[in-house]
Order: C-alpha cells, then sequence, then structure tokens
C-alpha cells in the first residue's frame, strides 16, 4: 500500500476512476450524505457532522489502486498517529477484502472500491466509517463499517463498544421493534440476526452519532433482512441512546455534537507534511490534493 501525507485541511479518498474524491469541511457543519434508501429502508437520513482534517497533525493516507481495466480497485484507509491499533484493524480489513476480490474476480470488469469518511476527530476519541462498493458482492455490493479508538484508554474499539454491556439486550428490542414491519423483514429474520449475542458485533458494526446527538444504525444488505431489500438504517433520538452509552459512547457523543479544536490520541510524535505535488483532476469539482511521502 502507498501511504501520503495529507495537507492539514483537505482529504483524499479513493476512487476506481482515478478520481480522488474528497470530504473537507468545518467541525461546524452538518452533512446528510448517504447511500440512497432501498425498499424497506428508513428513506429519513439524520446528518452528521463534516470533520476537518486539518485537527489531525501528521495524517496520513494509505492509497492503492489497480492499472488493470479488468478487476479494477482502489482502496483508501487513514493512519492516525496515536491510533495504530485502529489503523492495523482497517489495514486487515482493507487487506481481506482485496485478496476475496481478486480471487473471485478472473478478467470479468468487476469492480471493488474501498473509501474512507472521518466520523469524528475530536479530543480523544477517533471514529472512521470504511464504505465498499464490489462488483462481484451479493445485492448491490454496497457494505459499510465504522472504527473507533479511544485515546483516553488508548484501544481500537468496535461500533458495539459505544453501548454499555449491561444495556445491549434494550438496545437490541428497540432496534427489533423499529425494524418490524420494514419490507424485507420479518419476525423470524429478525430473531435469527440478533439471535447470537456473541455475534453482535458482526451485524452491528456501522454505528455513529448524528450532530443532535443521535445514534444512527445501519445494517448491511442480509443482515436482518432479504439482500434484495438491500440496507436498512434506524436512527433513535439523544435522549433515547443516553442511558444505554457507554462511558466511551457518551464521550463519542459529546465529542460528535461540541468538537474540540483538536485530537490527540497521545502519539509521541507525527510526521512532517510534505509539500503538494500532485492536484487531483476527474469529475469531482472539489479542490483537492495530496502530498507524496517517502515508501
Amino acid at each position: 500500500m502507498r501511504a501520503h501525507l495529507v495537507l492539514p485541511s483537505l482529504l483524499l479518498l479513493g476512487s476506481l476512476s482515478a478520481t480522488a474524491a474528497c470530504s473537507s469541511g468545518s467541525s461546524g457543519t452538518a452533512s446528510s450524505t448517504t447511500a440512497g434508501a432501498r425498499p424497506g429502508s428508513s428513506a429519513t437520513v439524520s446528518p452528521v457532522r463534516s470533520v476537518d482534517p486539518s485537527k489531525i497533525k501528521g495524517l496520513q493516507l494509505v492509497n492503492d489502486n489497480s492499472e488493470s481495466t479488468s478487476c479494477a480497485w482502489a482502496t483508501s484507509y487513514p493512519d492516525v498517529p496515536g491510533a495504530s491499533a485502529m489503523t492495523a484493524a482497517m489495514k486487515k480489513y482493507v487487506e481481506g477484502r482485496l485478496a476475496t476480490f481478486r480471487s473471485a474476480c478472473q478478467g470479468d470488469r468487476r469492480e471493488l472500491n474501498i473509501s474512507h469518511q472521518f466520523l469524528v476527530a475530536s479530543g480523544d476519541v477517533l471514529g472512521v466509517r470504511l464504505s465498499t462498493q464490489d462488483g462481484s458482492g451479493a445485492g448491490n455490493g454496497l457494505s459499510r463499517r465504522t472504527y473507533w479508538y479511544d485515546g483516553k484508554a488508548g484501544g481500537y474499539r468496535t461500533a458495539l463498544a459505544l453501548v454499555a454491556d449491561g444495556s445491549r439486550d434494550a438496545f437490541v428490542t428497540t432496534l427489533k421493534n423499529q425494524l418490524k414491519g420494514r419490507e424485507g423483514t420479518d419476525t423470524d429474520t429478525l430473531n435469527e440476526a440478533f439471535a447470537d449475542r456473541s455475534d453482535l458485533t458482526s451485524v452491528l458494526d456501522d454505528m455513529a452519532f448524528t450532530a443532535d446527538g443521535g445514534l444512527r444504525v445501519i445494517f448491511q444488505a442480509g443482515a436482518v433482512g432479504a439482500v434484495p431489500a438491500g440496507s436498512y438504517l434506524v436512527t433513535l433520538s439523544k435522549e433515547t441512546v443516553a442511558p444505554w452509552l457507554s462511558a466511551f459512547g457518551r464521550r463519542a457523543q459529546q465529542q460528535t455534537v461540541q468538537p474540540s479544536r483538536s485530537l490527540d490520541l497521545g502519539a509521541t510524535s507525527t510526521p512532517t507534511a510534505a509539500a503538494p505535488t500532485h492536484m487531483a483532476s476527474g469529475d469531482d469539482d472539489t479542490d483537492c490534493k495530496r502530498s507524496a511521502a517517502s515508501p
């Protein structure tokens, strides 16, 4: 994988078309962008707060892509100083998905794209979502998962760690009630999806806070309903989720709603950003730059 240092105010995302799709903005703004709702999923999307990557000193983006027109792929994930365990988890996922894709793709022009989005980068909390578009996957091939880092404890956290252990039964019950009656779901599929409490981490692998402190949960296609129905979105209000959050979840919520001016995960040193050497071009109209770091 090739690593690139990022200019303080810019964020580079991977793209199959060799166009750098970028996302930047003030931490005080909100974005409502997410994948389009499929039949049976919630059509209302609560806004999530965008993150200004200038907060992330020494941020590097690990980008790689193929140059072949058949079995094309492009991957991107961030490497943030102080969050090495989280970076390792994302690297393992990206390399695993890429290996599976390359094994399944036999020159039939399928594509794989793994991009990233910062959910929060404030205080001692870091949250990242990886979005995977896999042409060899089931349904529309889109899946997501969120990664969290607790700087106070110095540890990588899964999305489920936002909810306290003792509150997970109540949390799951509420989610099931919200999903009942949606197209593509029934009592049997929901009960089966949540039957194994030891497997909740894989079912609840995409959770993030909205700008107003609510908790947005996205279920991947096939996780709780029929694959053709696509993904399902459930948004719980701040008041609803407040009693169920773990100590880390409360800090993640607070740093999302009222982000501080900087991110500090306890890194002892950070790399020095190099001068930009490349200007992205293509259909994306966002002004994106990146700088190359030494291999």
